[in-house]
């Protein structure tokens, strides 16, 4: 009895001595995952500013409020992350004995901490090579401790496995095929009935559609074949490392490198494709990274796996998991689940080039493998010539069902190009399926050569001085004719069709209906950059501008300023990211939304409000001349407008419910603004403009978002004019001739009396003239495309009939006839055609650099000269 009672009081002991180390590991876990985390945070902050289109849109102009407090706090943070990683990576006996690892790294951690106390980096950072430096030199403490302590344990384990063949007994054998294909089959149809929810929430329709079903299969062929490949990647490093003296060693670092290898193909094509940032210096960044994540994922792993020992996975194995570690792992499972599938409602439109969402879905991949392989922890015996005919076998099932998708996916498309488009379009509602679709080497790719080249050569242009300004007219003299307020709103983001001007279908913009009635709608327009930081400035100008951001100095090509100031009009502006970057404090601007800490935070009815009291406290002789781009219906708008929830706002079908919603709230705030201009008799003799800079994919087609891409949604924006009756009668206009968002500056222009305006090929048109024939003096031509973030260009041509696009990384090209197929579903680029295009982009680009003054090469995105 005796015995008995001291046995069970000896367990007790050791599990509670067991549960207390658990407890401190998992903190120490914490301590080490939160100051990596910081590290990782700093060294992607620093390549942000380096690149420059995000150095503009993040750095620049943060679009989230931690930023600001994550620059400014950096010593202090610095500190510590230093003190977490100090005390969760020393044990109290290296205190205790004075260990000279542990003091070289507090001497280290201590002068590096000083440093950054007497001259933090982050708040000077500018878009040059110290900004690339320093994101390297971010990895480097994480890197060296993540380094140590897996360096540590390996020597641990060498030490362990000296013991016998005993050691490696409870790891031994392959990895069952069985519970990758389960994995694979709960994964795609997970994400199926995720894509179809998200559906039915965003538009109101739930039922299946044609393809679906092939899309439902293909998903699971595709995730199944993604399994058997890294399957047999891993059991042959298991087959292979068997044969060595340590297997255990080698196995790991096979599998280390094998990680290392995959993150650094994917982050470099991430770079690539997403941002046009290629060459030596984005393999060097993605190669450090990737080790740098997987020297840190086995630093925080490898203590769980020395504290489990091998005699308890063993036993697992014998008997199965127990009932709580069972449940344990089932809960673990359901909230890896929902945080994937809910992590774009978490994010929203917030998601840029859905990294969140396909970074949510690699770590559900990498969660549920290691949970399914701990439910069913059985081993198979395979030889490694079973694993190769398996491998071999499923890799000429995959390419032969591919081979004949033009005859079992015949619902797609009539055409192998239309199928692949229908995968790639599908691909963007469904974040698995897109990461398996692409681990298999899918995705449109095509020999770029020169144009890819010429594209990056002219992109993110780095030396942003022009030579040349812009001159609309020849001579910009003070006009002698009447003098209208001007008020220009530029809804960002906002489409026609979300309008009932432009779709009989909307019943949600009863005010902008009305203003259309009274107004002239211009049916064919288009914004010839598709993102804020290049189509904003282009609006200004009056012209398309040098792929920079901004060009300096930017009052060489502010046509818009160069107007009110001759014309002696108070310019009335919202303070946005453009212009808080490219005003100086001697331009005489009255400036709104002061009080907004963010971009995203201008509301319209916030600056209505305040356009307002400025109007009744306005008694000077100067007409007003107001500009103001809200966010509201952007993809990052945070503002206070009530949630579409809590006014029980009702889904249109087939369209975005935030942005139905979004633009109902702008229609409303512009409508008390008309209103409040009727009271006080000024809206008839006003010139009211309403536009956007650019639309934006919203997923109904497959495509998401806009700036990184160019799509026919992406690109066409509305446009009411809404002029004095006198001045109506004095014009004419063609509302279906096609029509730049660059016209409008143009067309204020000519409306003031500063005629004729300059043809160059760069500039806006005005949209009036006196007569028919001057109308037509203005020629049409083509409309040149591109991205604001990446080496993506485009042609508009037969007064906008064509679309053409063609995209640097991964290098692909699409011809599209928007009269036949107005939503560009339908390929239509013969290689002829593709020449004829590319050659015009070239042209076009190098009209361009020519106009302003650029050569390539000194300002090309990896130039990097000293500032």
């Amino acid at each position: 009895m005796t015995e008995r009672l001291r046995s069970e009081s000896f367990q007790r002991f050791t599990r509670n001595r067991f549960e207390v180390v658990v407890l401190r590991l998992w903190i120490n876990t914490l301590l080490r995952l939160a100051a990596g985390a910081y590290f990782a945070l700093t060294s992607v902050y620093c390549l942000l500013a380096f690149l420059p289109y995000t150095y503009c849109g993040f750095v620049k102009a943060p679009p989230y409020a931690w930023m600001p407090l994550f620059v400014n706090h950096q010593a202090l943070m610095s500190w510590t992350a230093l003190a977490a990683v100090t005390f969760a990576n020393w044990p109290r006996e290296s205190w205790a004995s004075k260990d000279k690892r542990l003091m070289a790294g507090l001497m280290l951690g201590a002068l590096a901490g000083l440093y950054l106390t007497f001259r933090p980096f982050l708040p000077g950072l500018r878009d040059d090579q110290a900004a690339y430096w320093w994101s390297l030199a971010a990895l480097l403490p994480l890197a060296c401790v993540a380094l140590w302590r897996v360096s540590d344990a390996s020597r641990n384990e060498l030490n362990d496995e000296g013991k016998g063949p005993a050691s490696n007994k409870a790891d031994s054998g392959a990895l069952a095929y069985s519970g990758g294909l389960q994995i694979a089959f709960f994964l795609s149809a997970i994400y199926f009935i995720g894509e179809r929810v998200r559906i039915h929430s965003e538009t109101g329709a739930l039922r299946l559609h044609g393809g679906d079903f092939e899309f439902a299969v293909w998903s699971v062929i595709s995730h199944c074949a993604v399994a058997i490949l890294i399957l047999s990647a891993v059991n042959l490093i298991y087959l292979i490392a068997a044969r060595l003296p340590r297997p255990r060693t080698v196995r790991r670092g096979l599998i280390g490198l094998l990680i290392a290898s995959a993150l650094w193909t994917v982050l470099a094509r991430f770079l690539n494709n997403a941002l046009s940032f290629d060459g030596w210096a984005a393999q060097a960044y993605a190669a450090t990274l990737a080790v740098t994540l997987t020297l840190w994922g086995f630093a925080l792993v490898q203590p769980f796996v020395t504290v489990t020992g091998v005699s308890s996975i063993a036993t697992q194995e014998r008997h199965g998991p127990s009932l709580r570690r069972t449940l344990a792992i089932w809960v673990v499972m359901a909230a890896l689940i929902t945080l994937a599938l809910a992590a774009r409602w978490l994010v929203g439109g917030e998601d840029w080039n859905g990294i969140v969402e396909s970074t949510s879905t690699l770590v559900l991949w990498i969660g549920l493998s290691v949970c399914v392989y701990r439910l069913r922890p059985a081993r198979a015996n395979y030889s490694a010539v079973v694993v190769l005919a398996v491998l071999l076998v499923s890799i000429g099932t995959y390419k032969a069902l591919q081979a004949t998708e033009i005859f079992w996916g015949k619902v797609l498309g009539s055409t192998d190009d239309e199928i692949s488009l229908k995968f790639e379009d599908y691909a963007t509602r469904d974040a698995s399926f897109q990461l398996a679709h692409h681990v298999l080497g899918n995705g449109r790719s095509e020999a770029c050569g020169d144009l890819c080249r010429i594209m990056r050569e002219y992109t993110n242009v780095r030396d942003t001085h022009v030579s040349n300004g812009v001159r609309l007219v020849d001579n910009l003299a003070a006009t002698q004719g009447e003098r209208p307020n001007i008020f220009v709103f530029v809804i960002d983001s906002m489409r026609p069709d979300y309008l009932g001007a432009y779709n009989p279908h909307v019943d949600y913009t009863p005010n902008l209906d009305a203003f259309a009635r009274d107004s002239i709608v211009f049916k064919n327009v288009y914004t010839q950059y598709a993102g804020t930081s290049l189509s904003e400035p282009a609006i200004w100008a009056g012209a398309e501008l040098l792929h920079t951001h901004y060009p300096e100095p930017f009052e060489k090509v502010d046509s818009l300023a160069a107007l009110t100031r001759t014309d002696h009009y108070q310019m009335v502006a919202s303070m946005d990211e453009m212009l808080n970057q490219v005003l100086t404090p001697a331009d005489d601007v009255t400036l709104l939304d002061t009080d907004k800490k963010l971009w995203n935070q201008l509301e319209i009815c916030s600056t209505i409000e305040e356009s307002e009291k400025y109007l009744d406290g306005h008694t000077g002789d100067e007409p007003v001349m107001l500009y103001t781009q809200p966010k509201n219906v952007h993809q990052f708008a945070r503002n206070d407008v009530p949630s579409p929830t809590s006014q029980h706002w009702q889904a249109r079908t087939g369209m975005n419910s935030r942005i139905t919603y979004e633009v109902h709230w702008v229609d409303s705030c512009l409508g008390g603004f008309f209103t409040y201009l009727k009271r006080r008799d000024m809206y008839d003799n006003s010139i009211i403009i309403v536009t956007s800079d650019h639309g934006d994919a919203t997923g109904e087609l497959g495509r998401i978002s806009h700036s990184t891409s160019i799509w026919p949604e992406i690109m066409r924006v509305p446009l009411m004019v809404h002029l004095p009756a006198k001045m109506r009668e004095q014009v004419v206009y063609d509302t279906d001739r096609l029509s730049t968002i660059t016209d409008v500056v143009p067309s204020l222009y000519y409306l003031l009396g500063h005629k004729p305006i300059r043809q160059n090929p760069l500039y806006g048109r005005p949209l009036f003239a006196e007569t028919k024939q001057e109308l037509a003096s203005y020629p049409a031509h083509d409309v040149f495309l591109a991205s604001d973030v990446r080496a993506v260009y485009g042609i508009l041509s037969a007064d906008g009939r064509y679309f053409y696009a063609t995209y640097d990384s991964p290098a692909q090209s699409y011809l599209f006839d928007l009269s036949a197929d107005p939503n560009a579903q339908h390929d239509i680029l013969t290689p002829s055609l593709k020449q004829r295009y590319d050659e015009e982009i070239i042209e076009h680009l190098h009209m361009i650099g020519d106009y302003y003054g650029y050569r390539p090469g000194v300002g090309s995105l990896l130039a990097s000269a000293a500032r």
